[in-house]
């Protein structure tokens, strides 16, 4: 008998990344379209706003998941708290994507 248990948290940890993606996405896109000027960004802002729309709904997903995995118990407390970091980290990068591209039609 093994003192140490396995877990199979890694899945729900790449999983939540992943539904957290389209934040970076976001981030990169607000970045290159607040720096060109206007110039050319049509496909980039397309990005960008789906990009918004997408993390949204990916952060809402990831925080449904790691709450559901927290009170669950099947996961180790490490796994759920890398999932709760992925989540914070994207609600903040989805912010800054916000904050450096202030859109013109809001």
């Amino acid at each position: 008998m093994s003192i140490f248990k396995p877990s199979r948290g890694g899945g729900f940890v790449i999983s939540t990344l992943l539904l957290c993606l389209p934040s970076l996405f976001a981030v990169f896109s607000s970045m290159q379209v607040a720096s060109s000027g206007g110039l050319g960004t049509s496909a980039l802002w397309f990005i960008f706003q789906v990009s918004e729309y997408v993390g949204v709904v990916g952060i809402l997903v990831g925080t449904v998941l790691t709450m559901i995995k927290a009170t669950d118990g099947t996961i180790s407390k490490f796994y759920v708290s890398l999932m709760g970091l992925s989540v914070v980290l994207s609600v903040f990068l989805l912010w800054y994507a916000f904050h450096i591209y202030r859109s013109p039609w809001f």
